[in-house]
């Protein structure tokens, strides 16, 4: 297949690329001169891949890059375990007997000559010492005792100690992802399989209600179900654990009844009809389609009675996107395999377009509302997908924030005035979510303030969900990969991330994909975007995984 132009086919192969600069020659134009960095044979990428994966590095630069990340992206003072953010400290620094610091050597003469010895300067260093030991300990404590931490997790954090605030956030991580569906509405479903419908959910919450039940926040009572914790229910453990539950879930999926989707998977969905933007009748795109569920999920709404309050009297129709072709036919036979009526599947139009460039409807009617899932770095599918950690550098997120930015602009655009969108990753990297999303408002209200706004989360929606605002200041960092030595699988010479505050000394250090909307903005305006009205779904509030979403409503109409 033919690779289209700035579009990323394999985000972790044109991240690590980029940084041997393999793709193209970095340029930057306050340098006199283009920088040519020597492009590594594929003998040797394949030697560096290999020693990323078997020495843990991916884990270890995981747990530096969000334990370096303010308060508010992965974790907060109540999820801490030991100690608060300003009581980091490093075990490997204790071994030096050093006088107290925050002292000058004028203050060090000053002290003497107020007859404190140097024995007694001594004795303070040592106390210190001893409390450092002490505190060393505890970290080594608390280590050992979190059991359901990933011994990958625990090394890392052996050699990062000060990152111990997010053990909270690794230790769910590190469980797997429990079991999750969904009932499709009765409105959905056939007369000929309401019948089944109700015998089903019957069945689930009496003799299944030890394994799993409705979760606390469904303002249903009856649409979104969850394994009960301690119960190990998991995709994979299913059949061994509840042979006759497996087969009760495959026939209710078979026919329609049920969906098997995760809850960050549904938040798009739920949060576009909480504003009211997704009804019975609504014209939607759904950007990236594949593999499905939303598209369905949204089916369901635009195309059943089970939005109260829908104002428009046709069915609505959805435009289901993705780039890849082979994709784009696993969506179509995955839609096929549903067991949702022909019916309704027939108001699904599938389109193959670059969605950074998807053409502005020939009928030039835009859209209500647009899903716009994006291509992402994927580190919130952690519990469920373990191919990513081991292969993690923070340059898979950071090549792919310029194409999320195209991406939401254009949904901008295609959207009818009024109109909203729902930009969500499956990831919890700032650079994905809030540095999309506040670079587009910047854009879309350049020429004339309020085009655009970030609208709250609808909590009347999922009634005692447990949501965390988004955030107004993150941290970028580089992973030179050139540093790894794949001759070496000595772990105490795991390379390190490189933090870079700014823009500039981005530019000044050459680090790859650097654009300038990936830091946070310091400008008065950026006050104004209201980025704590963003959703993240964080593994350790609601046992799930990490997921952001944020809802962007179109007022004035923008240029092309």
């Amino acid at each position: 297949m033919k690779r289209k132009k700035n579009i990323v086919l394999n985000p972790l192969s044109d991240a690590r690329k980029a940084e041997n600069g393999a793709l193209s020659i970095t340029t930057y134009s306050h340098q006199r001169k283009k920088q040519r960095v020597k492009v590594p044979s594929k003998a040797e990428l394949k030697a560096k891949e290999l020693w990323h994966r078997k020495s843990g590095a991916g884990f270890h630069l995981f747990v530096e890059y969000y334990g370096g990340q303010p308060e508010g992206v992965v974790y907060t003072k109540r999820d801490q375990y030991v100690c608060s953010t300003k009581e980091r400290y490093e075990i490997h620094s204790i071994c030096e007997i050093k006088p107290k610091t925050g002292m000058s050597r004028a203050a060090l003469r000053r002290k003497k000559k107020r007859d404190i010895t140097y024995q007694n300067q001594r004795s303070e260093a040592t106390h210190e010492i001893q409390q450092s030991e002490q505190k060393s300990k505890e970290i080594e404590q608390l280590i050992n005792h979190s059991h359901i931490i990933s011994a990958e997790f625990q090394e890392a954090l052996r050699d990062k100690p000060n990152c111990v605030h997010i053990t909270s956030f690794l230790s769910s991580m590190s469980a797997n992802l429990p079991l999750t569906f969904r009932i499709r509405h009765q409105s959905f479903v056939t007369e000929k399989m309401k019948s089944l419908s109700k015998d089903i959910t019957t069945q689930l919450q009496s003799k299944y209600s030890h394994l799993i039940r409705t979760v606390d926040y469904d303002a249903t009572g009856n649409t979104i179900y969850q394994a009960i914790g301690g119960s190990q229910l998991t995709k994979h453990s299913l059949g061994s654990i509840s042979p006759e539950l497996k087969s009760l879930i495959l026939h209710a999926t078979s026919s329609g009844i049920m969906a098997r989707q995760e809850l960050g998977s549904m938040l798009p969905v739920i949060a576009l009809v909480g504003v009211g933007k997704m009804q019975f009748g609504s014209k939607v795109l759904d950007m990236c389609a594949s593999p499905g569920s939303k598209t369905l999920q949204a089916l369901e709404v635009v195309a059943s009675c089970c939005t109260p309050h829908a104002t428009n009297s046709k069915l609505g129709r959805i435009v289901a996107n993705d780039i890849h072709p082979l994709r784009l036919q696993a969506l179509q036979d995955a839609i096929e395999r549903s067991g949702v009526p022909e019916s309704l599947t027939k108001r699904i139009k599938y389109t193959n377009h670059d969605a950074s460039k998807f053409p502005t409807p020939k009928s030039g009617t835009k859209f209500d509302c647009i899903i716009a899932d994006v291509p992402c770095s994927g580190d919130g599918t952690i519990r469920k997908d373990s191919h990513i950690l081991p292969n993690w550098i923070p340059s898979i997120g950071n090549s792919l924030h310029d194409l999320q930015l195209s991406v939401l602009k254009r949904a901008i655009q295609l959207l009818n005035v009024g109109g909203v969108v729902a930009y969500s990753t499956c990831s919890l990297n700032p650079v994905e979510d809030e540095a999309v999303v506040g670079s587009a408002l910047m854009w879309g209200n350049d020429v004339e303030k309020d085009s655009v706004e970030l609208l709250d989360w609808p909590d009347k929606s999922l009634p005692g969900f447990k949501r965390r605002c988004g955030v107004t200041e993150w941290r970028i960092a580089h992973y030179d990969w050139n540093d790894e030595d794949s001759d070496s699988f000595d772990r105490d010479d795991l390379p390190r991330l490189t933090w870079v505050d700014s823009f500039d000394k981005a530019k000044d250090a050459c680090m790859p994909n650097a654009v300038k909307s990936m830091w946070p903005s310091k400008t008065e305006d950026s006050k104004l975007m209201n980025l704590e009205k963003c959703t993240r779904l964080v593994p350790q509030d609601n046992d799930t995984g990490g997921f952001f979403v944020a809802l962007i409503r179109k007022n004035k109409e923008i240029g092309q």
